[in-house]
């Protein structure tokens, strides 16, 4: 009777535990430490979020994002009309509930088609700590439909794409590619 019930409770504790699945997504590279805040609160502008950890801002149109989508509209006065903005001033993200979140990211290939270059087979932990607003002008600015030349899957502006904004000093940890990356994600503890 005492290896039915353990065998039940082994079973039941077996059901319980969740198994992480890597999801599709794309990487950009950005320079954290440029920046004087970011989204999240209690969290350095820096690219390392200590112990081997990248920062990592995360789309706000992208699945994995949770909470309400940042505030702020797209107006093209902020745009110059050449892919840069003229009013850089971001949205509030007061929603962003995946601040603090890890995610191991592995690259899966060049997201720009490049064929000099690899992935590193290397996979890296980030740490969520600002967001990618569509609605940022330093976004939005830089799609042809505001006078850019960037593609909105390379712009946090796809909506329905796992899109990472990771620090630059993470890009060799990945790849030996020079654009952006496809990766996958899959959350981790951090």
């Amino acid at each position: 009777m005492l290896a039915i019930v353990s065998a039940a409770l082994g079973l039941a504790i077996v059901a319980n535990i969740e198994v992480a699945e890597a999801v599709a997504g794309v990487s950009t590279f950005n320079d954290f430490s440029t920046q004087t805040t970011v989204a999240c609160a209690g969290f350095p502008p820096t690219n390392s979020q200590g112990n081997g950890i990248f920062a990592a801002a995360m789309s706000d149109l992208s699945p994995l994002w949770q909470g309400a989508t940042c505030q702020g509209t797209m107006d093209a006065s902020k745009c110059n009309g050449q892919g840069s903005c003229v009013n850089c001033v971001g949205p509030a993200c007061p929603d962003e509930e995946r601040c603090g979140t890890c995610f191991n990211v592995t690259c899966t290939g060049s997201l720009d088609g490049e064929t000099t270059g690899a992935c590193s087979g290397r996979t890296i932990k980030v740490k969520i700590v600002d967001a990618c607003p569509a609605t940022h002008p330093a976004n939005y600015c830089k799609i042809p439909e505001f006078g850019g030349t960037i593609r909105p899957i390379e712009a946090c502006e796809q909506p329905g794409v796992n899109a990472l904004d990771i620090a630059t000093t993470a890009r060799s940890a990945l790849s030996t590619f020079q654009g952006n990356l496809n990766i996958d994600i899959e959350q981790t503890s951090c």
